[in-house]
């Protein structure tokens, strides 16, 4: 996730500094969107170090995890171990990043790419950030440490310590809203906006599933990646927007 977290912000800083002028829904502002980029890395960065601090716990207070410990909304995660699960919301995750290449099928959105990338790599950016800030904080125990079916070998991981929340669910929930927005301030008039709105808010849905099939995130992980992610989202574009009131024409 990290490497990937790289790859799209240096992306993102070339965007924002070739975007091309076009009258859009949106503004972009060095003033802005470098503090955000950089507040982003550091955040990271934070995550990065707290992780650095902290050890693996022993196998043998692995081995003693009882899954009777965990709440009733959750437990059924911890007989959950599915590959297939795991591979495929893998692919969502990956499919979620190129999901701003679709905007380039729109004519008003592909005029406009540079800026609908440059947000795009901004909402990676903060969400990965804050999610990775609570994964090292709170170390919640991902459900297939509980479970007895998997090998001990596959336990003693750092990354399953952090459970909370989603990584997967958080960022397809937010590049999955951020896309519809972004589609329906180009498109306003466009009678496909519900499906887009619709599908968009299914993905982030079916992902999390996905996790907790594969054994790696209780439901409340998933459910708080959704939110947390769906407002990354939403407000990234909205604080891009060039004054209320603006009406794209859509021909």
């Amino acid at each position: 996730m990290r490497k990937l977290y790289f790859i799209v912000l240096c992306i993102h800083l070339t965007l924002l500094s070739t975007a091309q002028s076009f009258t859009s829904p949106y503004k972009l502002s060095l003033a802005v969107d470098i503090p955000i980029s950089t507040n982003g890395v550091a955040l990271l960065g934070t995550s990065f170090m707290i992780g650095k601090t902290w050890a693996l716990p022993s196998k043998e207070s692995i081995s003693r995890l009882n899954r009777d410990s965990v709440n009733k909304f959750d437990r059924s995660a911890t007989r959950q171990n599915s590959k297939v699960a795991g591979y495929l919301s893998d692919a969502a995750l990956y499919a979620s990043v190129a999901m701003p290449l679709l905007q380039l099928i729109n004519k008003n959105s592909r005029k406009d790419f540079g800026k609908v990338a440059a947000i795009s790599g901004e909402t990676f950016v903060v969400n990965l950030a804050f999610t990775d800030l609570l994964k090292e904080t709170v170390k919640r125990k991902r459900p297939l440490l509980y479970n007895e079916k998997v090998p001990m070998d596959k336990k003693l991981k750092k990354d399953n310590f952090q459970s909370f929340y989603s990584g997967h669910t958080s960022t397809v929930s937010a590049m999955s809203f951020s896309f519809a927005e972004m589609y329906a301030d180009y498109n306003p008039h466009s009678k496909l906006k519900p499906m887009v709105w619709s599908m968009c808010a299914a993905f982030p849905i079916l992902t999390g599933v996905l996790r907790y099939k594969a054994g790696k995130h209780f439901w409340t992980d998933v459910i708080t990646g959704y939110l947390a992610g769906a407002v990354v989202g939403l407000a990234t574009p909205y604080v891009h927007r060039a004054g209320l009131g603006y009406n794209l024409r859509n021909n």
